[in-house]
């Protein structure tokens, strides 16, 4: 039995407590389940946002033009700098969210706000159940990242680090929701595979804006020539990894979208599940629109630009100011689908 369907189970209890209720389950008991749902929701929403900063903004320098690397920055000193604050704020709040989604999700199989400080629930969840020997896996994962993101030095070795903890993190997820439930044969680790390459294309994509973002802004100290350069070299070298990404993107979420209904996509239509995939579908086709817009449209403007290009720089830098702020949307709403049950 994977963590959703214990989830799944979770509701149903609370269900029939709702109906039937008055002396089959305490009343801490019950509140426990449904009190839990939307904090679940938010550590799983805070968790995968954290865990997509450290790959995604670990990776963008990997693919940056070397005199804007570690060993030769460049230009984009100040945006470097900014990156390892933000991997090292996202780091400890990958582990707390990441923990906080374990806790969560103990109350919700025990309906028991004291499990989580209960040593014989703990030892169940850890040892009994599937989802165990992967939390144990993950919490130490949790104490690695905060520890490396602490060192008192940054370079290539420290964002590479970040970002394979960073995957690693997010393939891991894999075993605690939806892409579990394929077994442990080859159409389950088709499942998983599916997943991963899912989360990485999507962490590459999203986790890439904030630096991405910064990049633009400080183009602003430079003079519009060398800013007008600088800033065609790094979109066309995010553009690039940003369109592998979302084909990636687009193939992982049919494939994944399939799996759930089993070849049936209309089953989609009329349900919690398939709302929430609409949802999430339509946030993906406006980011998509304006990386469009980004790549077709701003960028042959800026090449043009000459001593106007500070002016496109700007309008670039709210573009993608926006499609960052929907990339945070669609991870929210894929908090949500991870827990809600697909349609049978």
């Amino acid at each position: 039995m994977t963590m959703f369907q214990y989830l799944i189970l979770a509701q149903d209890a609370a269900s029939d407590v709702a109906q039937e209720a008055a002396g089959q389950m305490d009343e801490s008991s019950g509140q426990a389940l449904w009190l839990t749902w939307w904090p679940l929701v938010g550590a799983r929403w805070i968790h995968f946002a954290s865990v997509f900063v450290l790959f995604g903004s670990s990776f963008f320098w990997f693919y940056m033009p070397r005199d804007h690397s570690f060993a030769h920055p460049g230009q984009l000193t100040k945006t470097l700098g900014v990156t390892t604050v933000i991997l090292r704020i996202a780091a400890p709040i990958a582990a707390i969210s990441g923990i906080a989604w374990m806790a969560l999700v103990l109350i919700n199989m025990t309906s028991d706000f004291h499990s989580v400080v209960n040593p014989d629930d703990l030892y169940a969840y850890f040892y009994e159940t599937p989802v165990g020997l992967v939390s144990m896996i993950r919490i130490a994962l949790f104490a690695i990242v905060v520890v490396v993101a602490f060192l008192p030095w940054h370079g290539r070795i420290w964002y590479s680090s970040l970002l394979h903890l960073g995957a690693l993190l997010l393939i891991s997820q894999a075993w605690l929701g939806h892409a579990a439930e394929g077994g442990a044969g080859v159409y389950g680790a088709i499942m998983i595979t599916v997943y991963a390459f899912h989360v990485l294309a999507a962490g590459a994509w999203v986790g890439g804006l904030p630096p991405l973002l910064f990049g633009l802004i400080e183009q602003r100290r430079f003079a519009p020539e060398e800013a007008r350069m600088c800033t065609v070299d790094i979109l066309s070298r995010f553009s690039l990894m940003g369109m592998v990404a979302v084909t990636l993107i687009v193939a992982s979420g049919i494939a994944n979208a399939g799996f759930r209904v089993e070849g049936s996509f209309g089953k989609l239509f009329y349900t919690e599940y398939g709302n929430a995939l609409v949802t999430k579908i339509a946030i993906v086709a406006v980011m998509l629109a304006l990386a469009y817009f980004n790549r077709f449209v701003f960028m042959p403007k800026l090449r043009r630009a000459e001593l106007k290009g500070i002016k496109h720089i700007n309008r670039l830098g709210r573009s993608v100011g926006f499609e960052l702020v929907l990339g945070v949307l669609v991870i929210g709403v894929a908090a949500i689908l991870g827990i809600t049950p697909p349609p049978q």
